[in-house]
């Protein structure tokens, strides 16, 4: 590639990395290395995924002010989310303004992790009071009391960023109204999120692979499940369901140590017509969307994402129940079922379900439409157009548009055998210690865990050696997990 190729700096976080927003970047640069360079820079860690090239490297984030000070880059592109993998990039988001791409318009959660660090309460609790008046100070002690209310999704704490940057990104008109009510005089852009298009499997073989039984109406979830997923209002739709046709829920995604999800499990009667499966690689993930009849992917309150699961779920050809609200109220009314977000939401949800058991005319129509219209509007091209438009409003001159068409996801399938299953004290450990921020390390978790069993505060199974008896850290078979499993 020439010298005069437009040079970026992309800081992202990479698997091993567990973030969705991981699998969104490798799924996109290299369609974008087509056209640019591009230097990836990481929080002192190997990828394991992303396939560097003569367009394309990865470096480490504490090269970038040397490097840059040398020969500056064209732009800076940030992936912002709302998790502690972002938190090494916030400093220079706003000491080298660039692209900010807002996954989440909320970074709460985020700057809490941040602030609170060391003696952090006193300033944590400024920020709030100097954006948000009375109301945010009462919300920062409530939080330093230990508490995290559903009231912290009004107060973004994202504006700092926001205003520092040259154009903010965000992949819904919702996200963009959002940022624009708190920052007016910011330049905010809609682009599509870019997913590849996932292979279609026929649903008798992934159950076949997966040993779902053929004969039963299958509602899954891949996504990671925290308690604005709605796991509990699908549950009871689904304990109803069972009194009409004989459905099963399956879970694939880890869980967030807020959910008490065997005690659901156990509320709802559904011990033995469900299955969690934690976290599970790319293909086993697949294959879960695949063997669905519905899947659901309900959330609310919204912190103003776009669901790349949800995305890759609709691109399989599923019918899909989402709530109808944020970006996801954007989506066609035929492409998805909408569940208003109200006191009526678990009986609607029942209510759709049931109709969607009955009408395998109406489950096919539904995800027929879905994969049409992630073709159409969330392709990787698509977002590469977007991401061009959004670099040019960033530098004041034009930038060649990478060369694409549809991109088909390829992916191998694992051979048939039941998928594992994950110890839920591993589980809730692993998840514990990623909210703290600390790795979460196959030893450790299994330290912790036993540790946690031989007081008697849960049964463990980890074996003598310090590992899971089978599969992965994740509860993937090899050990990988996906990003379908986050978001």
């Amino acid at each position: 590639m020439a010298d005069s190729a437009l040079r970026l700096a992309w800081f992202t976080p990479l698997r091993p990395v567990e973030s969705g927003i991981s699998q969104y970047s490798e799924d996109l640069l290299p369609v974008l290395a087509r056209a640019w360079q591009i230097d990836v820079y990481v929080d002192g860690y190997r990828p394991t995924h992303l396939r560097e090239s003569d367009t394309l490297r990865v470096r480490m984030a504490r090269e970038f002010r040397a490097a840059h000070r040398a020969r500056p880059y064209d732009a800076v592109i940030y992936q912002m989310g709302n998790n502690p993998y972002h938190a090494y990039m916030y400093d220079l988001a706003r000491e080298v303004p660039g692209v900010l791409v807002l996954h989440d318009t909320v970074l709460h959660h985020l700057r809490v992790g941040m602030l609170l660090r060391g003696r952090g309460a006193p300033r944590y609790r400024a920020e709030m009071e100097r954006r948000y008046g009375r109301a945010g100070w009462e919300a920062a002690t409530r939080v330093l009391r230990g508490q995290m209310p559903s009231a912290l999704f009004q107060f973004p704490l994202s504006e700092e960023l926001i205003e520092a940057s040259r154009v903010v990104a965000v992949h819904s008109e919702y996200s963009r109204q959002q940022v624009l009510g708190w920052c007016p005089d910011a330049q905010v852009l809609r682009i599509p999120m870019g997913v590849p298009l996932p292979p279609e499997i026929p649903r008798e073989e992934a159950r076949r692979r997966l040993s779902l039984p053929e004969d039963q109406f299958v509602v899954a979830s891949v996504t990671f499940i925290n308690p604005y997923k709605r796991l509990d209002v699908v549950m009871q739709a689904v304990r109803r369901l069972r009194e009409f046709v004989p459905a099963r829920l399956v879970l694939a995604g880890n869980v967030s140590h807020m959910v008490p999800l065997e005690r659901l499990i156990g509320m709802f009667g559904l011990e033995q017509a469900s299955d969690h499966l934690g976290y599970v690689d790319d293909a086993t993930a697949r294959l879960v969307v695949a063997a669905a009849d519905v899947c659901v992917n309900l959330r609310w309150p919204t912190a103003g994402e776009t669901s790349a699961s949800l995305l890759r779920t609709m691109g399989a050809g599923r019918p899909v129940l989402v709530t109808d609200g944020g970006s996801f109220a954007e989506i066609p009314d035929g492409a998805v079922v909408k569940v208003p977000p109200d006191v009526l939401e678990e009986e609607t949800v029942f209510a759709l379900l049931r109709s969607l058991a009955e009408r395998p005319d109406l489950r096919e129509r539904v995800g027929r439409l879905a994969r049409e219209f992630v073709a159409q509007e969330h392709s990787l091209a698509a977002a590469a157009r977007g991401y061009a438009a959004a670099i040019e409003a960033a530098i004041g001159r034009p930038v060649p548009i990478p060369p694409g068409g549809m991109e088909t996801e390829q992916i191998d399938l694992p051979a048939a055998e039941p998928p594992a299953r994950t110890d839920p004290l591993a589980g809730a450990v692993a998840q514990a210690l990623v909210d703290l921020g600390v790795g979460a390390d196959a030893r450790l978790v299994a330290s912790v865990a036993r540790s946690m069993a031989e007081i008697g505060l849960a049964p463990g199974k980890m074996d003598s050696t310090g590992t899971e008896p089978e599969g992965g850290k994740d509860g993937s078979r090899g050990g990988e997990r996906s990003k379908a499993n986050q978001r």
